[in-house]
């Protein structure tokens, strides 16, 4: 009987360590390569962007939105701590940045993620003098919505890619 068992829980192991290793191994070959393009659009727009990695987008002449990509992305590895001053002087960038962006990357989608990014960053500014807390969820919610600007300008930028 209790051989029986043991038969049965060996199989059991066998089965287990199976799983695990083909898991395993379509994880690893499942994790594609990072690859870096220098892109020329159609518009003459210079772009350069890694796959996996949708904070490294670079707009060359879009001035206005790698200045906000870069705070922004500093910003988030402060934890939000940073001084009202810091982001006002965002305000010019932030105000021009559906007036300057590159033809070819103009879809209605990034114009809407804009729009978005200038109303949270509009809140932001009118309410700098409440609470710590509501401030920083306030800066919160704008990365958050320039995080969803930078992901449509990547999969505007995938698609002269495919």
């Amino acid at each position: 009987m209790f051989n029986y068992y043991l038969k049965k829980l060996m199989r059991l192991i066998k089965k287990i360590t199976a799983i695990v290793t083909i898991t395993s191994f379509l994880l690893i070959s499942c994790n594609t390569k990072e690859k870096e393009y220098n892109l020329t659009l159609n518009d003459g727009t210079e772009v350069f962007y890694i796959s996996n990695d949708e904070s490294a987008i670079s707009i060359n002449g879009w001035s206005e939105f790698n200045a906000i990509n870069k705070d922004l992305l500093n910003l988030k590895d402060k934890e939000y701590n940073i001084t009202i001053e810091s982001l006002e002087g965002l305000n010019g960038a932030i105000t021009n940045l559906a007036n300057t962006v590159p033809s070819s990357l103009k879809t209605e989608e990034v114009l809407e993620d804009i729009r978005d990014v200038q109303e949270e960053y509009t809140k932001l500014i009118n309410e700098k003098n409440a609470p710590l807390k509501n401030v920083k969820q306030n800066i919160e919610e704008l990365v958050e919505k320039f995080d969803d600007l930078r992901e449509e300008l990547n999969e505007t930028v995938e698609d002269y890619i495919k």
